[in-house]
């Protein structure tokens, strides 16, 4: 296809001006058009949240591929790999569409190449880039094509742990051993181990990757601060201890304070108190204080202040005095009074640090120079180990792929030429090492930028959104450099929370506190005429608990939610959802980082209100259920572990009770439970009578499954034996029942990943896989994300970085009151990248402070740590006002946010006090959480500009009478009130039976009693098998028999019935790896992983099923294995015709496709048949119940419903009818 010219200025003027001149519903903004088709040179769109930045994005892709631009010709990053496929479909939709639009077979022949093209197309993250580029120009650096990615962190672990030991054994006995032994002893704290050095060398080389040259930094940045100390003024250094305030303006205000204090006391109030004398001579040492001196002098002279207003020094103290004013007067000066103070106190304690330190200067450089010369030599032997393994980290690859266009110009010349554009999605998320990567791909000007620095949230990723912030000043100051254009129109949220949202930035986030000024080029506009509508009752609302009496937190470690809160919330969603008919599914809570969930939904699920957590759990392996499988796999690697044998007789596999392992306990002293056990069943214990013949046989049976476990461990991966554990105990089928069954059981299918990836990586062995799960949890790190679909009734509850990118009608902003962490401007050495390491010196002060002790070790912030201490709280503090602009912004129509504190002393904290339209930049760098943000911008500037209510909530108001309940509620797993017809009742006695079974051997089956699609039938259509209901009537007539209850041995010949068939068969397409093109390859290996008997496996005809993927549906599915979701449980609610009362069905969905109209339901079948409509009739019903699940679930009406009968000759696809209501 010939190349079309590109628009010119004017035309693109046109288009704007036609565009504003047509009628339609929504138009496109003038920005929008420019980014659109704006061409040239180097563009940077700067889109505020909601401003349809990857409609843009979309839209110029598809322009340029219009003019004749191969989508092979652009470079296009994304920051997920999700975004990546969510804008080839985008694209792949919109070439669709201009493929059917098409005039000439020359255009459709192009769209045609351009959508086939769209799956290789280098669109994707930057990791992936990479890897392609390593992959295919590796060679040059001796890198094999067949490198592997280490994604596994306990991997990593071992091989920098075995690199660090040896080389902490070599610098132990070097030639410079007592410095090295001094080096170590700096950072280990109260530790008596080299844990906290290990730390430190660690940190410091991560730090190193995430730039662009490591070893550059590590040689010229990392010490350039002591190698290289710059001559610093006293003033300068004076306002950097400051944290940026001016010395003059505080001691300004502090003297002008205390001489009004001192007028009005002697004046007004006509009083001569004995410490107005302190006051005078404080006013004195104010005024008189030698700020253009030496630190020296400038040190004595805070000293001298800070004497004076030590103890009571200061302190206004009237007696008995009846006088209300000078009561009053009294206690605002004693509460007000350190605050002018406070930042000459804490200059006084850093210089007297830093002229501390100056007496070890020559000590401090030899330390860091050796430390340097560790962390380069153990970056050079650990990358080392990578290439031996030819297994590398993300940041590795990266750093080759920028070696290999640095160190190769002609490969770099091969990209340059062959981009028409590099394009970037959440520029403002870059790290350096990405943007080097960028310069080098690029021409100079041909670069599309799209992003927002406040959204910029992902700081401890190492991103810079200075680099965002460079490139906006440099096109903003020289238009000739490059094209600014800002995307301000919002077209998510209603105007109150836009209001809302600039109210609060507009008095908070500027460059000093925030990187960017928040001004009129960043302000939130309503883009369409019905945000615009006034609703007052959408106006955002602070809401803060009174928390007169101090309450506990749900969970003291990592929750700081009180009850006041959950209540006043569910008080909130209740009247949503009673008054105004608000869905359980348009609510979302935020919180601020990824914890244990549980004790808040459990909290919210007591008022009825469903809530499901988006899978940003911390630590899934913390869940009970993998707790219980891992003291599993504890006990067969060791059953002598006492405490994992205890938890797992206790655990629902087992169910020994308090009475049962009481009996067993007395069995022998002062030995392990495990010898006890075999004792017992011995019948040689110290008290035999205690053990009853059922007790007997239950130890047996216990023993006889973990002797099975442990031979099996021996001969088969760790993938297999944690499925034959859920298998022999129904482990899997048992937390499937239970509330959050997917999340559960998702946690369990992860952990058996987690086993097959970890020795895939080389490691072998149960204990080595046991020993690393154990290493995680300790250090409090997860394995990966377990992401869980969210059902479409609940309230969502995610991370707010989780949230971004979404939105949601009605958002809580949870736990606002939680203070940031701080804790990384306290450890042993902060990095900057400009400035490099900054530590904490342990100085023997023994010399210059009169002691009688042999050694007086005090570790002293040294200069460049307080310089990277301030530029980090700055940082941190930025973030977090991001995070909460992000936060924000996800809401739709109304915004909540929800946090707790005591009234008096809350509204009693802030002065109203602020600078230039904004709170005090000292103000904001000492307040520490959303909730102290918004009450001190509310405090200082007049509630009608703000846009949001502030309303603290009594405990009155949340007591259970005036929460209320909400209507229609209906507690879905209570049947015992169900009124049932005779075929029911007749039909509830047969399951009864079966249930009997299940209490009377509970501890070998623990399943929970069900209603089921199949059960359902049974209801319904008593006679329709009439076979089946004599074999049951049979049942129930010997329900008064005493019946043994055996679980199957493994070790038994058992025979090939079409049950077990069935049950292997629907194993066996759970296990299979889908992909494009399926093999009997594939399907042999899956059919390794079934858990059967080989004479059931014999009995599967593998070509028979592999038939199936080249039918009409099984081309479908292969073709959307995105939109795929296989054995996926429901439950849900049905009624009774006769007596109209609800109960409750779960069962599993075999598989279906979600598409945007419609959904594709399909259901194996192993039943032998004669005729398709045989099986169709059997099953309608049991398919009517998928249908109506899903239908409820997704809120999608066309459900097409097939059986996939795989008992016949050969395979037949049955399209369900759907029957008459």
């Amino acid at each position: 296809m010939n190349r079309k010219n590109f628009l010119t200025k004017e035309e693109i003027q046109a288009r704007i001006a036609a565009e504003a001149a047509s009628d339609k519903e929504r138009k496109m903004t003038p920005e929008q058009l420019t980014a659109i088709y704006s061409n040239g040179t180097n563009i940077l769109v700067s889109a505020s949240a909601g401003s349809g930045k990857t409609f843009v994005m979309v839209e110029r892709i598809l322009d340029m591929i219009s003019r004749g631009i191969s989508v092979n010709q652009l470079f296009i990053s994304t920051f997920t790999v999700k975004a990546a496929g969510e804008l080839k479909e985008r694209l792949e939709k919109g070439l669709t569409a201009k493929l059917a639009q098409s005039t000439s077979d020359e255009e459709r022949q192009h769209f045609s190449a351009q959508i086939a093209a769209i799956p290789t197309a280098d669109i994707g993250t930057m990791d992936a880039f990479c890897q392609k580029l390593v992959n295919q120009y590796g060679y040059l650096m001796g890198i094999s094509p067949i490198f592997r990615i280490m994604t596994d962190e306990s991997e990593q672990d071992i091989l920098k742990k075995q690199v660090y030991t040896d080389l902490f054994a070599k610098y132990m006995q070097g030639d410079h051993a007592q410095v090295f032994q001094k080096l170590v002893r700096n950072f280990a704290g109260n530790r008596k181990d080299s844990q906290a050095f290990r730390d430190v060398i660690y940190q410091i080389h991560q730090f190193s990757q995430s730039t662009a040259s490591p070893e550059y930094w590590l040689k010229e940045i990392l010490l350039q601060a002591y190698e290289n100390p710059q001559t610093t003024q006293p003033a300068d250094l004076v306002q950097t201890i400051l944290a940026g305030q001016d010395l003059n303006q505080i001691l300004s205000k502090a003297e002008s304070y205390f001489k009004d204090h001192y007028e009005t006391v002697t004046q007004e109030f006509q009083k001569s108190y004995k410490y107005l004398s302190n006051v005078s001579a404080l006013i004195e040492e104010l005024a008189s204080f030698p700020i253009q001196a030496n630190l020296e002098e400038i040190q004595k002279a805070c000293a001298r202040i800070d004497s004076l207003a030590s103890g009571r020094n200061l302190v206004m103290a009237i007696g008995s005095s009846k006088d209300e004013t000078l009561k009053s007067y009294a206690a605002a000066y004693n509460r007000d009074r350190n605050s002018y103070l406070e930042p000459l106190r804490n200059l006084a304690q850093s210089l007297f640090t830093i002229l501390a330190l100056e007496p070890h200067q020559a000590d401090i450089l030899p330390l860091l120079q050796l430390l340097r010369d560790f962390v380069e030599e153990f970056s050079a032997q650990y990358l080392a180990a990578k290439l031996q393994e030819n297994a590398f980290e993300f940041n590795d690859i990266a750093h080759f792929a920028i070696q290999i266009l640095e160190d190769n110009p002609s490969v770099a010349q091969i990209f340059k030429d062959k981009y028409h554009e590099v394009m970037v999605d959440e520029y403002q998320d870059n790290n350096h090492m990405q943007e080097r990567l960028l310069e080098l791909l690029s021409n100079g000007h041909n670069r599309f930028m799209v992003g927002d620095i406040k959204q910029s949230i992902y700081r401890f990723r190492q991103a810079d959104p200075l680099i965002f912030n460079s490139k906006f000043k440099l096109y903003q100051d020289h238009p000739e450099d490059g094209k600014l254009i800002l995307l301000k129109e919002n077209f998510r949220s209603q105007s109150t929370v836009l209001d809302s949202t600039n109210g609060v930035f507009s008095h908070l986030m500027d460059e000093q506190v925030g990187d960017i000024l928040y001004d009129q080029t960043h302000l939130l506009v309503a883009g369409s005429e019905p945000q615009k509508e006034v609703a007052p009752q959408h106006e955002t609302e602070v809401l803060i608990y009174n928390t007169e009496d101090a309450e506990t937190p749900l969970e003291e470690e990592e929750f700081s939610f009180s009850q006041g809160e959950i209540d006043l919330v569910a008080k909130e969603i209740i009247r949503l959802h009673n008054e105004e008919g608000v869905k359980f599914s348009e609510i979302t809570f935020l919180v601020a980082s990824r914890t244990r969930n549980e004790p808040l939904i459990a909290s919210f699920e007591q008022y009825g209100i469903p809530v499901e957590s988006d899978g940003g759990e911390k630590n899934y392996l913390k869940s009970l259920e993998v707790m219980i499988m891992l003291d599993t796999l504890r006990v067969i690697d060791n059953p002598l572990n006492d405490f994992a044998l205890t938890a797992l007789l206790r655990s629902p596999m087992f169910a020994f009770d308090e009475d049962q392992l009481a009996r067993l306990a007395v069995q022998a002293d002062q030995t392990e439970l495990y010898e006890k056990l075999l004792l017992a069943k011995a019948g040689q214990g110290q008290h035999p009578q205690l053990i009853s013949p059922e007790l007997m046989e239950k130890f047996s049976h216990f023993l006889e499954v973990l002797a099975d476990w442990r031979q099996f461990s021996k001969k088969h991966s760790l993938y297999d034996l944690i499925w034959k554990i859920y298998n022999d105990r129904l482990y899997y089928d048992y937390v499937g029942a239970l509330p959050h069954a997917q999340r559960r059981q998702t946690n369990l299918y992860a952990l058996a990943l987690r086993a097959n990836g970890f020795e895939k990586t080389g490691f072998k062995g149960l204990a080595r896989f046991i020993g690393m799960i154990d290493k995680v949890l300790e250090s409090d790190k997860d394995l990966m994300e377990v992401e869980v679909a969210a059902p479409k009734n609940a309230v969502n509850l995610m991370t707010i970085h989780h949230s971004k990118g979404l939105e949601f009608k009605y958002v809580f902003i949870l736990n606002i009151d939680k203070r940031f962490s701080m804790k990384d401007t306290h450890s042993p050495l902060i990095l900057s990248r400009e400035k490099g390491l900054g530590i904490k010196y342990l100085a023997d002060m023994k010399d210059q402070v009169e002691t009688n002790l042999p050694h007086l070790k005090v570790a002293i912030e040294t200069l460049p740590y307080q310089v990277n201490r301030r530029e980090l709280n700055l940082a941190t503090l930025s973030e977090q006002m991001r995070l909460l602009y992000v936060a924000m912004t996800r809401a739709e129509k109304k915004l909540y946010l929800v946090g707790k504190g005591r009234k008096d002393k809350l509204t009693e904290k802030f002065d109203g006090s602020s600078e230039n339209g904004f709170l005090p930049a000292s103000q904001r760098e000492g307040l520490l959480s959303f909730q102290d943000w918004l009450l001190a911008i509310d405090a200082a500037f007049p509630s009608q500009d703000l846009a949001y209510r502030i309303r603290f909530v009594e405990q009155e108001e949340v007591l259970p009478s005036q929460i209320g309940q909400l209507k229609g509620k209906v507690d879905a797993d209570n049947l015992a009130h169900n009124c049932q017809s005779e075929d029911i009742r007749r039909a509830l006695e047969v399951l009864d039976s079966v249930e009997r079974l299940n209490q009377a051997y509970a501890p070998a089956i623990q399943l929970p009693s069900l209603r089921t699609p199949s059960q359902v039938k049974a209801f319904y259509e008593p006679v329709m098998d009439t076979e089946g209901m004599e074999i049951m009537d049979r049942i129930v007539a010997k329900k008064e028999q005493a019946i043994r209850f055996h679980l199957p041995q493994l070790g038994q010949k058992s025979s090939a019935t079409s049950t077990a068939i069935g049950s292997a068969t629907h194993e066996l397409m759970q296990r299979l790896q889908l992909s494009q093109k399926i093999s009997l390859a594939d399907l042999e290996q899956a059919l390794a992983q079934v858990q059967a008997p080989d004479s059931v496996k014999e009995r599967m005809d593998l070509n028979k099923i592999l038939s199936f993927f080249d039918t009409e549906l099984g081309q479908l599915i292969l073709s959307n294995l995105d939109k795929l979701y296989r054995e996926a449980p429901f439950a849900m609610l049905e009624e009774d015709p006769i007596s109209k009362e609800q109960f409750v069905i779960r069962g599993i969905v075999d598989g279906y496709l979600v598409f945007e109209d419609r959904i594709v339901l399909f259901d194996y079948k192993t039943d032998k048949y004669q005729q398709p409509n045989q099986l169709h009739d059997r099953y309608a019903f049991q398919m009517k119940l998928y249908t109506k699940a899903l239908q409820e679930s997704y809120q999608i009406k066309q459900v097409d419903a097939y059986l996939i009968l795989l008992g016949g000759q050969k395979v037949e696809v049955v399209r369900v009818e759907k029957s008459p209501k």
